[in-house]
């Protein structure tokens, strides 16, 4: 027999493209052992897999539905058209923005219209995942956020439709188009934390379990990819970003982190390893979880 000793726990999916599969993973874990998620924060990604599972309770549902749309026309046309040389896969998604700007890659694109994605079929996308659904049948909250670039402000969406709240928490800037709604313009909530934290504590929780999927920084050969001011202002920018995120996962009470090596954000075709890297770290955290979420008796 066990009690209960922390009443309310959230749940917090990182941001990093493919590499948040692993999110249906640590899902899947939890599930398993009986640990109680009373709700979801997520952003970018970890919004995705956050409101899918928030709308049908069933990880294996989700897992599927994922497996679908990956397979279908939409995805793999839109997947190849953001494609990039094969030097640039060991990057992170943010590193791959920059590395696009550098090599001048979509470069026509680019200066036609403000991402490589059309407005279009990015609401196709959101669609195909969550449908017409609204927050208001979702099973448990789920809050996910995105960043106004003209205020500067995070957005929190509570309500309304699920399939433009994941727009605006994944529109990538560059690669996906900013969400225009009541005079802002909304991008990639990750932009302003990859680990939503704060967006986590609006649900004023008694326990928080983040999951941490973006990749370290690692060291670089300076002779070679240290060679103009642009260079310096964007691996200042990675490193300062990598400091944000490490302070940030302190706050947590519990942080779960899969062993994703350097695997790509585009990486797609990896899924069963990301699940399974998900479940497995998830796992190793079941004893610390149970000890500080139950007395036991």
């Amino acid at each position: 027999m066990r009690f209960r000793k922390k009443k309310r726990i959230v749940l917090i999916l990182g941001a990093g493209g493919s590499r948040g599969l692993a999110h249906i993973g640590v899902i899947r874990a939890l599930k398993e052992e009986d640990i109680p998620v009373e709700c979801i924060a997520g952003i970018s990604f970890g919004a995705i897999i956050g409101a899918m599972y928030s709308l049908y309770l069933d990880i294996d549902e989700v897992e599927q539905r994922l497996r679908d749309y990956m397979q279908s026309p939409l995805f793999q046309e839109t997947r190849r058209e953001m494609e990039l040389p094969q030097s640039d896969l060991a990057r992170t998604f943010l590193e791959k923005i920059q590395s696009t700007i550098k090599q001048g890659y979509f470069f026509t694109r680019a200066l036609s219209r403000k991402s490589i994605v059309t407005p279009e079929t990015f609401v196709l996308h959101m669609k195909e995942l969550v449908g017409e659904h609204t927050f208001d049948e979702l099973k448990i909250p789920f809050k996910c956020s995105s960043v106004d670039l003209i205020t500067g402000n995070p957005i929190i969406f509570t309500d309304g439709d699920l399939f433009q709240a994941l727009q605006a928490s994944c529109a990538t800037p560059g690669f996906f188009p900013p969400v225009c709604m009541h005079g802002m313009m909304l991008v990639d909530g990750g932009v302003a934390e990859l680990m939503p934290f704060y967006l986590g504590r609006t649900f004023n929780p008694d326990y928080s379990i983040g999951v941490d999927v973006t990749r370290d920084i690692e060291p670089i050969d300076g002779e070679t990819e240290i060679q103009h001011s642009l260079d310096v202002v964007f691996r200042s920018y990675d490193i300062s970003r990598d400091f944000m995120n490490l302070y940030t996962a302190q706050e947590l009470d519990c942080i779960i982190r899969p062993d994703l090596g350097s695997y790509h954000w585009s990486d797609f075709e990896y899924f069963d390893l990301f699940v399974e890297k998900g479940y497995l770290a998830a796992k190793e955290k079941i004893l610390e979880l149970k000890k500080r979420i139950f007395w036991l008796g």
